[in-house]
């Protein structure tokens, strides 16, 4: 008999598939599978303001200085969006494989202006995030995508963009390069709705509980076998 542990890849082999772009043998099940038999008590899981679960697999797969890879998670307590409101930037390139649901992604170009309807701020991170403002801006939506299960998408360094889920649960593998330009991320406000400082709302989450709940969310027939086809082209 042929036992779980051999047919079923490790973390680190979904990673080194990952960094290669090729996502055949990468799906919810492996990746689920590859967590529960190596590592379901050392990962750190948070609740991220902009609503979804935050596994952290980095310290798992041996990635480089400067780069993450994570598994984000979305189930029916989509949790509170900060002050700063969900419009932002990454200081990273951004790789992200749909294993389960449909995320639809909005780009958006920001064009300082002296009356922009948007108030800019750049984050600080720390043990309290902080905020500078850093002027206003408009914005105008340059490319909406809707990505389902088994497709990946990317999104560059420093672009503003939207992030919202079609279903629950909803499963994603992300990996992220940082740029290395050293300065935080900048994140878009309703010029209306005044500014201030970012509080650290992340709440960290017992491991054990947010991969049981996400399991049972993902218990139909349909779901848990979804995978994400061989060489799945990427979209930029």
């Amino acid at each position: 008999m042929i036992s779980q542990e051999q047919v079923t890849p490790s973390l680190r082999e979904l990673y080194d598939s990952y960094v290669a772009n090729d996502f055949s043998r990468i799906s919810i099940k492996s990746v689920l599978c590859a967590i529960a038999l190596e590592s379901a008590g050392m990962i750190d899981l948070w609740k991220h303001p902009l609503g979804f679960n935050h596994a952290e697999l980095t310290p798992l797969v041996g990635a480089p200085a400067g780069e993450r890879f994570r598994l984000h998670f979305w189930l029916d307590d989509r949790g509170v969006v900060d002050e700063l409101g969900d419009l932002h930037e990454h200081t990273w390139d951004l790789t992200s494989l749909v294993l389960a649901g449909c995320v639809i992604d909005s780009n958006l170009a920001a064009s300082p202006t002296v009356e922009g309807e948007y108030l800019g701020s750049r984050i600080t991170y720390g043990a309290k995030n902080t905020a500078e403002e850093v002027g206003r801006f408009d914005l105008k939506v340059t490319n909406v995508r809707t990505i389902q299960a088994g497709s990946v998408y990317q999104i560059p360094s420093r672009t503003v963009h939207l992030n919202s889920v079609r279903s629950v649960p909803t499963v994603t593998l992300v990996r992220s390069v940082e740029d290395g330009r050293g300065d935080g991320p900048l994140v878009l406000t309703k010029y209306a709705n005044g500014q201030g400082l970012a509080t650290e709302m992340r709440t960290k989450l017992r491991t054990s509980e947010a991969f049981d709940r996400l399991t049972k969310a993902l218990s139909g027939p349909d779901n848990f076998t979804m995978q994400a086809q061989p060489n799945a082209g990427i979209e930029r």
